[in-house]
């Protein structure tokens, strides 16, 4: 379809009359004449002022196959976040972000794509320490500005908050925090209130909002034991922040008495490796040893989990959480067993009969690549 049609098309849609669409674009009725007749093209100017006024976008207007192109960009972002599943460290980040700069190239004017890209900078860049994100600034800006679809609205401004806070802008982060919904206007919320009728689909939409509940009830609580004062101090004294870490390892014990823990395991393992260096610290080696024990359980159970399975303990019980991510070619049972293995902080501990027990255990499963 060319250019002078699809207009005329549109202008009869939008019940407008020639010399009503030129006297809105401030042109001559001639002009638009020329243009439906295909005897003149629109400058290239006017075609923003046209998809505005005809409520489409600027594809519409030029006669792009925007069918066929969102095929493509599904595609392109389908490949992008299967790089990001594949286990390793930089290089994916890397060659995601070659990947989805090429396809800006030749979309530029998907907000898909330039949200993909942002987020694919912002992965590379926190990993190498990069404090530059003005790239990903511009792109998350134009999107707010252009875009009114609302889920890619918050998708951005989430990313953009997220750059702000490695770029360590601060009072730029809180503003755009001050743009998020409130939890309480959370689809998740909503659903949880949802009619009764829907039978298994709303049981789902509960139970996935658990998942994300206990993930955000267990990383709190690390948070809040790890909060530091602008000096680099602890807020919490040692023994409050044993409590909490211990509290963290009790509330996914509770919550999975079938010992489904899945990719909770991972922030289990973190708590308890606090509570080995805590104790260990403080001289207590045989707490020390018991919770560097607890960290192996959760380790082997996080890295030996059937990413298909469904959780079997009652609050989740058919649901799936899906798999995990190996960063840096390493199990999380690697991390530990190089530890216990090569760090000076374990030598004391290294010829105990429990830690041999352990470094056996982890050796049957620690992937390093």
């Amino acid at each position: 379809m060319n250019i002078g049609l699809t207009i005329k098309e549109l202008r009869r849609k939008a019940d407008l009359t020639q010399e009503q669409l030129a006297e809105l674009l401030n042109i001559s009725a001639s002009a638009v004449s020329q243009w439906e007749t295909d005897r003149a093209l629109p400058d290239v100017t006017l075609i923003p002022l046209l998809a505005n006024i005809f409520r489409v976008s600027a594809d519409v207007i030029l006669g792009i196959d925007i069918e066929k192109n969102e095929e493509k960009i599904a595609k392109i972002i389908k490949e992008s976040d299967n790089i990001m599943l594949e286990n390793g460290g930089i290089e994916r980040c890397e060659r995601r972000t070659v990947m989805l700069r090429d396809a800006y190239l030749q979309f530029p004017r998907s907000h898909k794509i330039m949200l993909k890209l942002a987020d694919s900078i912002v992965n590379e860049y926190s990993r190498k320490g990069i404090k530059d994100y003005e790239e990903v600034f511009e792109l998350c800006n134009r999107i707010l500005s252009e875009s009114t679809d609302s889920i890619i609205r918050y998708e951005t401004l989430e990313l953009l908050g997220i750059a702000y806070v490695y770029a360590d802008k601060k009072d730029e982060m809180m503003k755009i925090a001050e743009q998020m919904p409130p939890f309480r206007y959370s689809k998740e919320v909503f659903m949880l209130w949802k009619w009764e009728g829907d039978g298994d689909s709303i049981l789902n939409e509960r139970q996935k909002y658990l998942d994300r509940l206990i993930n955000q009830i267990a990383m709190s609580l690390h948070l809040i034991a790890c909060h530091c004062h602008d000096d680099g101090s602890w807020v919490y004294s040692l023994e409050d922040r044993i409590a909490l870490w211990k509290q963290e390892v009790a509330f996914i014990e509770i919550l999975f008495p079938d010992g489904d823990y899945y990719p909770l395991a991972d922030t289990a393992v973190t708590a308890c490796c606090f509570l080995e260096s805590s104790y260990r610290n403080l001289g207590d080696v045989d707490n020390a040893i018991y919770w560097l024990g607890k960290g192996c359980d959760f380790a082997i159970n996080y890295d030996t989990y059937d990413f298909e399975a469904a959780h079997t303990s009652p609050a989740l019980r058919g649901y799936k959480p899906g798999g995990w991510i190996m960063e840096n070619g390493m199990n999380k049972s690697a991390v530990i067993l190089d530890y216990l293995i090569n760090h000076k902080n374990s030598e004391s501990i290294r010829e105990d009969p429990r830690v041999i027990d352990m470094i056996n255990r982890l050796e049957k499963v620690a992937i390093k690549i």
